[in-house]
């Protein structure tokens, strides 16, 4: 009976269809092939495969099949399309949407695709799923660059159609900017390659430059143009207002929030500032205080800079006293990370093993070392964490794990927020949707603010012949929430006292994405939220990208079809 149900139903027989011929194109379809099937073992096998980082979404897809080679790809997509399955494309799986996989589709995975060449003249040809710890270490040992992003995780192709914010943006542009050629499969299962050359950019580059991912066909290779990496590079962070689990024994003068970002734009604003090559400012959210009216001038939310800076320890520590005496804070507070990641011949390190993914995530382990040392007695550990602390070593870096989150954004016009553009968005950090000791239970709710002006942008006005529409903005302003780290969901399950408190940090993100914040507009689709309309997303930029969509694709039925593609 089950036998004959699986022959008459037509979608099921098209996924038998599909894996046979499959198995028939693939070097190792042992390896390269995962279902559903099999026992309860090979059943979690597969689940832990459908995971993506955003552990807040959960999808299964019907197959996911790893490809090594661009014929991988290619037989995979004309095989699923031709009987009639949907597909989806992963590669480092950071889709803050999850759009990088779907429920009852094929998935193609290429994660295995990471090669990395550098010819002569500084050109990279990189192979879709390179995560940055992995390719930004390989480029270091060429001594070149791209301008990557800042977690270790993330994958190039995805960061790179984005349009490819990152600690580099100020002094070398959006990773975009660098994409000089790519392969991709299209819409008729045809491969081709697109570079730019004397005669300018072909349309397809064009709209791969910050046009969004998914769109426009499969993308199989990167060329992108490297920079040289410099000597001496210095990563660096300052805190202000710090908390006092964290800071327990320091004395510190506390300063509105108003004054150091006021403090963090002037610096990000000036063409003076060219040693400060990338940066950010995270300022986390705070709970309202319902019986007291909001004063901008004194509210004070715990603030971090963090910055790359290119130059020596000597001259870093010079410029900080310069730039924010306004709002100076202790030697203590600013944090100088000794691994370095030049091309120092000394440094025997691996660049991508120090990328600073604090620049866009809170630490639970702070918090973990903090309630340990209070002898919180509700605090969970997992048996690793007990033998380090108990040792009284620290707890390794948990940036980089996959957690449940929801991202949204916005950016600042180039004329700057003004006073009431300020006013607004401090005021949606301070909300009685955030709930005191959130912090303490791992849910964070906080802005980086990301900086796009600087040296690059101010001599490139328009930067290179590129799709991501937003060159002109001083900063994005990204609200994020993230809740529960991997290994401490795993210890308690549903037991989790935080469970009491998501929905209201979720309903703040949408309070926030809807917030009246003059001078600002747009959205940054690297921060993907499937409520905001597409277009924000690709503003003066998205009649030319659904004509490239509709004229150089080969998609006339939309194959290449997710909920924030070009349609």
């Amino acid at each position: 009976m089950d036998e004959q149900i699986m022959i008459t139903n037509p979608e099921l027989r098209h996924i038998l269809d599909f894996l046979e011929e499959m198995k028939e194109k693939l070097a190792d379809p042992d390896q390269q092939i995962k279902t559903s099937t099999g026992d309860w073992f090979e059943q979690m096998d597969f689940q832990g495969a459908c995971n993506i980082f955003n552990r807040r979404l959960q999808k299964k897809p019907w197959v996911i099949v790893y490809c090594r080679t661009e014929d991988d790809v290619q037989n995979t997509y004309k095989c699923a399309t031709g009987k009639n399955l949907p597909i989806r494309i992963r590669a480092g799986g950071h889709d803050h949407e999850g759009e990088c996989t779907g429920t009852n589709t094929i998935l193609i995975d290429v994660s295995e695709m990471d090669w990395v060449e550098v010819d002569e003249n500084g050109l990279a040809r990189i192979g879709p799923g390179n995560i940055f710890k992995n390719l930004t270490t390989k480029l270091a040992a060429e001594g070149v660059m791209i301008p990557h992003g800042t977690c270790a995780t993330v994958g190039i192709s995805g960061f790179t159609m984005g349009g490819g914010w990152g600690p580099w943006t100020r002094k070398e542009g959006m990773c975009c900017e660098r994409l000089v050629g790519a392969n991709m499969v299209l819409g008729d299962g045809s491969k081709i390659s697109v570079d730019a050359d004397e005669n300018g950019v072909p349309s397809l580059l064009w709209a791969l430059r910050g046009g969004g991912g998914m769109s426009y066909g499969l993308v199989t290779e990167l060329r992108i143009q490297t920079f040289k990496l410099p000597k001496v590079l210095v990563r660096f962070e300052i805190e202000w207002n710090p908390y006092p689990e964290i800071w327990r024994d320091l004395p510190s003068r506390e300063y509105p929030t108003i004054d150091v970002v006021k403090a963090w734009e002037r610096v990000i604003t000036s063409t003076q500032t060219s040693q400060l090559i990338g940066t950010n400012l995270k300022v986390n959210g705070q709970p309202a205080q319902p019986s007291k009216a909001f004063d901008v001038n004194n509210v004070y939310h715990n603030c971090v800079m963090y910055g790359y800076w290119e130059g020596t320890e000597k001259e870093l520590k010079t410029f900080i006293k310069e730039k924010f005496a306004s709002v100076a804070v202790p030697d203590a507070q600013i944090k100088i990370n000794h691994h370095h990641g030049g091309t120092d011949p000394n440094s025997k390190e691996e660049f991508g093993e120090y990328l600073m993914s604090n620049w866009a995530r809170e630490s639970n382990n702070k918090i973990v070392e903090a309630l340990h040392q209070k002898q919180e007695v509700d605090l969970v550990l997992t048996p690793e964490q007990s033998d380090l602390l108990d040792q009284g070593k620290p707890l390794p870096p948990d940036y980089d794990d996959p957690a449940p989150h929801k991202i949204t954004s916005r950016l600042v016009d180039q004329k700057g927020l003004g006073d009431e553009g300020h006013k607004a968005m401090i005021q949606s950090l301070t909300s009685p949707l955030i709930l005191k000791g959130n912090r303490q239970l791992g849910l964070f709710t906080y802005v980086t603010l990301g900086a796009i002006v600087g040296d690059y942008y101010h001599k490139n006005p328009f930067g290179a012949d590129s799709a991501f529409p937003y060159k002109d903005k001083q900063y994005t302003i990204q609200y994020q929430t993230w809740w529960n780290l991997e290994t401490y969901q795993q210890l308690i399950g549903q037991n989790s006292k935080v469970n009491n408190r998501t929905n209201r940090a979720l309903d703040w993100m949408e309070v926030a994405r809807d917030y009246d914040i003059p001078n600002t507009s747009g959205a940054f689709i690297s921060f993907k939220d499937s409520s905001i309309p597409t277009k924000t997303y690709f503003a003066q930029n998205y009649e030319q990208l659904k004509y490239i969509k509709e004229n150089f694709s080969k998609d006339p039925l939309n194959h290449f079809r997710i909920r924030k593609s070009i349609i």
